[in-house]
This record gives C-alpha cells, sequence and structure tokens, in this order.
C-alpha cells in the first residue's frame, strides 16, 4: 500500500477506497439503525452534489466499457433525507445497472424537477401531490423478463448467480425511498435495457 500510494496516478483510486470505507461504515450504521427502528438523520440535501460523487465513484471502479452519461440542472431542487441512506439507493441501482451490461454499454443518470398533479396520481396510485425530485438510471443492458417484473423488489430475491448478489438491494431501495415519503417505478424491455426512476419530496428554492 505504501508503493502504491507513491505512485501519482494512484491517487484517485486511494481517495475512492477511502471514500467507500467511510461510505462503508456508514452503512453497517444505518443497518444497525433500522434494527432499532431509527428513521436516520433527516437534513437538507443537494441531489447533484450526492449524484457527482457517485460520479467519482463509478468512473474510478466500473469498468471502462461503461459509458456514463450525466444530466443534472443547476437549479436543481433540494430534498429533506438521510444522506447515507440516499447514497445507498443511488449506488445500487448502478451497480445493478453495471451488471445488467456485463459487456458495457451507456449508462444515464439524470435528475429534473417535476410537479406530482391529480393526472398524474390517477396513472400513479402510490403518488401523492405536490412538488418532486425524480431521479432516473437507465442502463442499456439485458432488461428484466416481464414475467420477473412484480418479484425484483422482494427481499431475497435475485436473478444473479449464487454469491453475486444478495436479493435485499432493491428491497433496501423500496424501503428507503417509501421511508422518506417517495415512490419509484421502473421501466424494462428484455434486450433494450432498463429504467429505475425514484421521485423524493422536494423543497422548491
Amino acid at each position: 500500500l505504501k508503493k502504491v500510494a507513491r505512485e501519482p496516478d494512484a491517487f484517485p483510486l486511494l481517495e475512492t477506497l477511502e471514500l467507500s470505507a467511510r461510505r462503508g461504515a456508514d452503512i453497517v450504521q444505518q443497518v444497525l439503525s433500522f434494527a432499532r427502528g431509527m428513521e436516520g438523520q433527516r437534513i437538507v440535501v443537494q441531489p447533484r452534489y450526492l449524484l457527482q460523487e457517485i460520479k467519482h465513484i463509478i468512473k474510478d471502479t466500473f469498468p471502462k466499457d461503461i459509458r456514463l452519461q450525466f444530466h443534472l440542472p443547476y437549479d436543481t431542487w433540494t430534498i429533506l433525507g438521510d444522506r447515507t441512506q440516499l447514497h445507498q439507493v443511488l449506488l445500487n441501482l448502478c451497480v445493478n445497472a453495471r451488471d445488467a451490461m456485463p459487456n458495457g454499454g451507456k449508462l444515464t443518470i439524470e435528475a429534473k424537477n417535476c410537479v406530482v398533479d391529480e393526472h398524474y396520481i390517477a396513472m400513479n396510485q402510490q403518488a401523492e401531490p405536490g412538488l418532486y425530485v425524480a431521479i432516473s438510471v437507465t442502463d442499456g443492458g439485458v432488461g428484466i423478463p416481464y414475467h420477473l417484473i412484480d418479484k425484483i423488489f422482494e427481499p431475497f430475491f435475485t436473478t444473479k448467480e449464487v454469491g453475486k448478489g444478495t436479493g435485499l438491494g432493491l428491497s433496501s431501495v423500496q424501503a428507503i425511498v417509501k421511508n422518506h415519503d417517495g415512490f419509484l417505478n421502473v421501466y424494462s424491455e428484455p434486450g433494450r435495457g432498463t429504467t429505475f426512476k425514484i421521485c423524493l419530496p422536494a423543497q422548491a428554492s
């Protein structure tokens, strides 16, 4: 490790390792908090900054054949939430997108402000009217078979090989989003990729 630290090109990787270690410790603390029934620490979060951090991790750790596209408007509204839990949600979705593209492909992450009205609620019963920040993670991967769409959020359900998935990733994503009074949707077509969109209540500036 000392030898690696003397190599200038290794500094970005070391920074990523340090960041990941800190996030890992935070996530362990969050798991303990969930076990105790705690909701976590809610603070004002700017999604752009959170997604920039995810971008840094992706660029340093994902295969180079994953082409990354980001669309993060400067006027993105803030949200009230637990930063570590939201980081966990976004990283889980990005890792799933990576795994869905074993031969590489395009990963698109987009944030935008949106207003949920009565017309939208008529089509999406889990939503409540109000201001939201919608964050979408889209891959160009293998897609999800139609008969599995309704199962992907079930605890311990996974399509990954033994040892490569716990089946808790998406169930945790759903639980955290709901705990933040948000909702999520998934759009997928076998062979043409998948989009996960999470909508979190916003604070308009």
